[in-house]
């Protein structure tokens, strides 16, 4: 778009919460938008929170302390008109005066941001050309009313989502923009809810970004039916009930984290890729103590070798190299090939021009990391950092239709989880130079599928991309994921399948999975006694 969008923010007041000033600071910052505008909230602000919610939410806040607060209160300090109104209030919707409504006109915003007020009702919600934009901190196919990322820890529903909206007079039932979800937290109201305003943050952002190349697609649906019941705040009795019961789910956490620990191990079955019936697959399990995930094999000179995650207690990842040993028929105790003073994880091991590299999971290091084999496969050295200054987790290469391309989960914010934000990237000059992100990047911002699982499987000339299902614990499920259509310009995929991590009664989760000449290995994770 030639002329910057003109934008109008609607608060309830020049203080605001730090999610607000977050979203706005992005706006005022960009070129393509413009502040004309923030008319502020002065009627009054009505609460009908119970006392025993009340201190159930300040116990929570207290207890369960959150990597960051988008609800601290910071001055909304801009360089442009404030205009302050008092709304003509019925009920719980706001009709905005004759006077404010003028101003309004007189500015020709073609885009409203709302962050206060109630529901709008009048002339205003057909004013701008963009409409007026909301954020509604839940799943409004699941969830309407509030209070938000409350209800979906009560009721444990492993999914948490954020929608935000082009609102009309039904606040949460307006045409979607865009929609983002991630785990729940099931212990603490206080900690989901931060993690949702942190997610719709970044999802107000990428939608805005969208908006100003021309190239935002709201959802488009037939129906929109909501069954389920308006969630308010619950009354003195049913916050009761509700403290009774979390009581109990973290008496039981506390006893399993006193007895009991998680431990990785990794199944693998040899059938020609015919096999997958996962109950079948025989099992790697490491001693006590130590866990093995990520497994990715390697067929070379006629030799099998799998390189895997390695966790001893509650120390750093790093890559470690077994053996398969044919005369015994089973594979050798490991040798640590990759140790970092950061953690390691997936070791994708790729072979181009008759070169052996790998590019390991190395996020919290913030750069990815190419590593060359100066001798297969035990022997291996930094070759070059391809990505800098950023969090990237478990990055995927792979070429398709004769150009390489690369997945991989950002962590935009140190509040934020790597396991929701996936990026996809054009690699220019092949797997080794340089990224440049794919117009239709990112692809998802959900937990469901957010986050790589495995090399990309081919199979009956259809191409899927294995990506975790990471809920309602992280590497919950593996989803495979149909590419439909891939280019540098546009990107299309389908759910086709999931594993869950049902084959064995001790499994938890699995996150893992790939195969190489007729091998396929998957991880899963099992609960167990401690020593």
């Amino acid at each position: 778009m030639n002329q910057p969008i003109k934008v109008i923010i609607l608060n309830d007041g020049q203080q605001v919460k730090k999610w607000v000033a977050d979203i706005v600071t992005f706006v005022s910052k960009s070129p393509h938008f413009i502040v004309s505008g923030v008319i502020v909230n002065e009627g009054k602000k009505h609460s009908n929170s119970s006392f025993l919610y009340r201190g159930l939410r300040y116990l929570d806040s207290k207890f369960f302390k959150a990597k960051s607060n988008p609800f601290q209160t910071v001055t909304l300090n801009l360089d442009t008109t404030i205009y302050p109104t008092t709304p003509i209030q019925k009920q719980f919707s706001d009709w905005l005066d004759d006077d404010c409504v003028a101003f309004l006109r007189e500015k020709q915003p073609d885009l409203i941001l709302r962050f206060g007020f109630r529901i709008l009702r009048g002339p205003i919600l057909s004013m701008p050309k963009f409409g007026i934009w909301s954020l509604h901190h839940g799943d409004n196919e699941v969830n309407r009313g509030g209070p938000p990322g409350f209800w979906e820890v009560v009721q444990q529903e492993p999914i948490s989502g954020v929608t935000l909206q082009q609102i009309t007079e039904d606040l949460d039932g307006g045409k979607v923009i865009g929609r983002a979800f991630t785990k729940t937290d099931l212990l603490s109201f206080h900690r989901n809810q931060v993690n949702l305003f942190e997610i719709g943050v970044r999802l107000f952002e990428e939608k805005l970004i969208r908006l100003s190349k021309g190239e935002l697609i709201p959802e488009k649906q037939p129906f929109d039916f909501y069954s389920n019941p308006l969630f308010k705040n619950p009354d003195n009795k049913k916050s009761l009930s509700i403290i009774f019961h979390f009581g109990i789910r973290i008496l039981k956490r506390t006893f399993e984290n006193l007895f009991y620990e998680e431990q990785w191990i990794i199944s693998h079955s040899k059938t020609n890729n015919s096999e997958e019936s996962l109950y079948r697959f025989q099992n790697l399990i490491p001693p006590k103590g130590i866990s093995w995930a990520d497994p990715f094999p390697v067929y070379h000179n006629n030799e099998l070798w799998l390189f895997a995650e390695e966790i001893i207690g509650k120390g750093l990842g790093k890559i470690v190299c077994f053996k398969y040993s044919k005369e015994e028929k089973r594979f050798q105790s490991p040798k640590t090939v990759i140790q970092e003073s950061f953690h390691l994880s997936y070791p994708f091991v790729f072979e181009y021009e008759n070169v052996w590299y790998m590019m390991p999971e190395t996020g919290d290091s913030g750069n990815v990391i190419l590593y060359k084999s100066t001798s297969f496969p035990y022997n291996w050295t930094q070759e070059k950092t391809v990505v800098e200054n950023k969090k990237m987790y478990d990055a995927t290469p792979f070429e398709h239709n004769g150009k390489w391309y690369c997945f991989a989960s950002e962590r935009s914010k140190a509040t934020l989880t790597p396991n929701d934000l996936l990026q996809l990237y054009i690699l220019e000059d092949g797997p080794l130079g340089s990224w440049k992100e794919h117009p239709a990047s990112p692809i998802k911002i959900d937990v469901r599928g957010g986050r790589s699982a495995g090399k990309i499987v081919t199979k009956n000339g259809r191409t899927f991309r294995p990506a975790q299902l990471g809920a309602p614990k992280y590497g919950y499920a593996i989803q495979m994921y149909e590419i439909l259509h891939l280019d540098e310009f546009k990107y299309e995929e389908c759910l086709v399948d999931t594993i869950f991590p049902n084959w064995r009664k001790e499994n938890l989760a699995t996150h893992t999975f790939n195969q190489a000449d007729g091998w396929q290995f998957i991880d899963s994770q099992q609960l167990v006694r401690k020593t």
